[in-house]
């Protein structure tokens, strides 16, 4: 793979074609030098290896379409044959990636689809949890609201007790000031 596409190399087509790699590569820089340079470019990408001896070479790198312009001017029931066969190559290792893709598109998508599920049941779990909080919260304002009462009852009391004097309060006192804290009751 190179680029996202399935390449063969010069070294490769050398190998398989029992040619000299110096002669693939004059027939790829002929091609190359043609008046169609520019359409061609795409298919051919120039690179390197390491020989046995360690030292770097040129090589190209092709697609499909390059390699069938290149081998498609080879001669000879050999050539024909492996003409054949990496053609076939080709397709099986195109297909494979298609199946490869799709498996992992499907995942992809399965994946996505259980995580939205659990993102949703996350949101409704954030709204009761708001609700309750809100509630909780109201619930909460209305027990302040309640003990402001009681000791607001508390020191009403208690400053009528100092102005009777300690002397107690009558039940129309009480009722009094009840009334003055929470209102009349029908």
């Amino acid at each position: 793979m190179f680029k996202n596409q399935v390449v063969v190399s010069s070294v490769q087509l050398a190998e398989h074609f029992d040619k000299r790699h110096c002669d693939i590569l004059r027939l790829l820089n002929a091609l190359l030098r043609s008046a169609n340079k520019q359409r061609l470019s795409k298919h051919f990408f120039k690179s390197n290896y390491k020989d046995e001896t360690g030292k770097n070479n040129t090589m190209y790198l092709m697609d499909r379409d390059g390699f069938s312009l290149l081998v498609m001017s080879f001669k000879g029931e050999k050539a024909l044959k492996w003409k054949l066969d990496f053609i076939d190559a080709f397709n099986a290792m195109e297909q494979e990636i298609r199946n490869n893709e799709h498996k992992l598109n499907t995942d992809l998508k399965d994946k996505l689809y259980n995580t939205s599920i659990k993102l949703e049941k996350v949101k409704i779990l954030h709204n009761r949890l708001f609700e309750e909080s809100t509630n909780q919260s109201a619930l909460l304002n209305e027990k302040r609201a309640e003990l402001l009462r009681y000791k607001a009852f508390r020191d009403l009391i208690i400053a009528k007790q100092l102005e009777n004097d300690s002397a107690g309060l009558s039940y129309d006192d009480v009722d009094e000031i009840d009334n003055r804290i929470f209102g009349e009751i029908d």
